[in-house]
């Protein structure tokens, strides 16, 4: 057994204990003669505090110990087994040790049974032992003994009980740790690869295997933080969890990566199996948190196939599946979310269609370059998307904005930064979404930009986004008609806005 060791330690050190403290009683009995002349000296008295010693110095030791007379019969315990045990010393105390009414542990009681054919066989009983204390909790104890011997004969037994409760504790979230993913609490890849080798066989035919990739996880954690990344990879483990069943062995397969073996499945129960996935996947994403779960099956049908090719056709066909639903890449990811935050009821196509098009007469007003003009039109569909990951509990049906919920809402604008940064087709148009709050006079959020610093297109979008926020109403602004809605343009004009731009875009709607 592993702490065998230690337990030999114990027993080494109580022997010391007991060679160290014997000597004193035995010398005290056999220099009886040499002192019966000192009436100073007590033999009695000598023998109680050595006796006294050697109790004090047994109670103390960190582990337990059962002493047994040549009859089994149990003539003293420490401290620590009555702790250990959850016991009295009437418990114990004169009791045989294979009858002592507590230990209904079976365990335990076949330890016992087996102890005098140890003892008497010269041969060592190391046991671990689990069983529940009179509360109901489990306790680990490892046993061994020490023999006291005279002239070949045995005079006494202790049995040494230690505690590795705790030690146990920790063992076994090593050995979870060691197959566990530690976030999502499925297996991990190793593990996962370890059943390979052991389901790989005929019996367990047809096997087949589900891969599944988030897309856009890196997306993901770069817009909303690794925190966000991480509940998106709990989430999707819960879906596996749910759907799939107890004899199939879910992991995570990598970074992103989810795998599952069925054992004794055809393709066709693992493909409803991944249907059901896909639905749940569905379902939750429009609940909880947008993302897509591209997967692939494969199934090993014979022993000619090698379960490497298999898994190799699971992830082909989970690629493909990526590739057809056309959001493999960050950017399908970012119109994923564009479409998520389009259809959640707050920033509707029609915002987005009418602060477009705008845009696009404003622009053509200062006569913009086509390169421009194509970037104002994508500011116009992303210059919100990151309000996708503002709670929904503040941006709808409420009627009044905490000054802690404004706060939230102005990370908006980093968040929809950081979404557009990840993608290629985008990034170019990130600092304008950064910057479309920034007012005129330096008071505005995030860089507290001021004057022409603030980027022009980024300008321009504060003037439309609000101006269409004023015509359309919010439920913590109301409706404002057109010219009510200019008054208000004229009146931020030079504070909020770029003055010469506002007058400009007032000429364009009033046209």
């Amino acid at each position: 057994m592993i702490y065998i060791t230690k337990c030999n330690e114990a027993c080494e050190v109580y022997s010391r204990v007991v060679g160290y403290l014997r000597p004193v009683q035995n010398w005290n009995i056999g220099k009886k003669e040499e002192f019966k002349d000192r009436k100073e000296y007590s033999l009695e008295k000598a023998l109680k505090d050595s006796q006294e010693k050697y109790r004090s110095l047994v109670d103390v030791i960190p582990f337990g110990v059962i002493e047994l007379n040549r009859e089994g019969l149990i003539t003293s315990v420490n401290k620590q087994v009555l702790k250990i045990l959850d016991c009295t010393q009437k418990d114990l105390i004169d009791k045989h040790f294979t009858d002592i009414n507590i230990l209904k542990n079976e365990d335990l009681k076949n330890y016992f049974n087996l102890f005098d054919y140890a003892v008497n066989g010269k041969r060592e009983l190391p046991a671990e032992i689990e069983f529940h204390d009179k509360s109901g909790n489990s306790v680990y104890i490892e046993l061994n003994y020490y023999i006291n011997k005279k002239d070949d004969e045995v005079k006494s037994v202790h049995i040494i009980i230690n505690n590795i409760t705790d030690r146990k504790k920790i063992e076994d979230e090593v050995n979870y740790l060691r197959f566990h993913d530690q976030l999502t609490g499925l297996f991990n890849r190793s593990y996962f690869d370890e059943e390979i080798k052991r389901l790989n066989t005929e019996r367990q035919l047809p096997l087949s295997i589900i891969i599944g990739d988030i897309n856009g996880l890196k997306v993901i954690n770069d817009a909303f933080g690794n925190d966000e990344g991480d509940r998106l990879l709990k989430i999707v483990s819960g879906i596996f969890k749910k759907v799939c069943r107890k004899e199939d062995i879910i992991a995570r397969y990598g970074e992103d990566e989810f795998a599952v073996l069925l054992p004794g499945t055809s393709k066709e129960l693992a493909l409803e199996i991944e249907n059901r996935i896909k639905e749940m996947c569905a379902r939750v994403s429009r609940k909880e948190f947008p993302f897509l779960l591209s997967l692939g099956v494969s199934t090993r049908e014979n022993n000619k196939q090698k379960f490497s090719e298999v898994i190799i056709s699971a992830k082909d066909s989970m690629y493909r599946n990526k590739l057809i639903s056309g959001k493999s890449t960050p950017s399908g990811v970012v119109f994923s979310l564009i479409d998520s935050l389009l259809g959640n009821g707050y920033e509707t196509k029609e915002h987005a269609k009418r602060v477009e098009k705008m845009a696009g007469e404003l622009g053509q007003a200062l006569k913009l370059p086509k390169s421009k003009m194509d970037e104002l039109s994508m500011l116009a569909s992303l210059h919100d998307l990151g309000k996708i990951a503002i709670p929904d509990d503040i941006l709808k049906d409420k009627e009044k904005l905490s000054r802690e919920d404004w706060d939230i809402i102005k990370n908006y604008p980093e968040i929809g930064y950081n979404i557009a940064k990840s993608s290629f087709k985008f990034s170019h148009i990130a600092d304008y979404i950064l910057y479309h709050h920034e007012r005129w006079d330096g008071s505005g959020y995030p860089m507290k930009l001021k004057g022409e610093d603030i980027p022009l297109l980024s300008r321009i979008m504060a003037i439309i986004d609000t101006y269409d926020v004023m015509r359309s109403g919010r439920f913590y602004k109301k409706t404002l008609n057109k010219d009510d809605a200019i008054k208000e343009l004229r009146k931020c004009s030079g504070k909020q806005f770029d003055p010469a731009l506002v007058e400009e875009f007032i000429s364009t709607i009033e046209e």
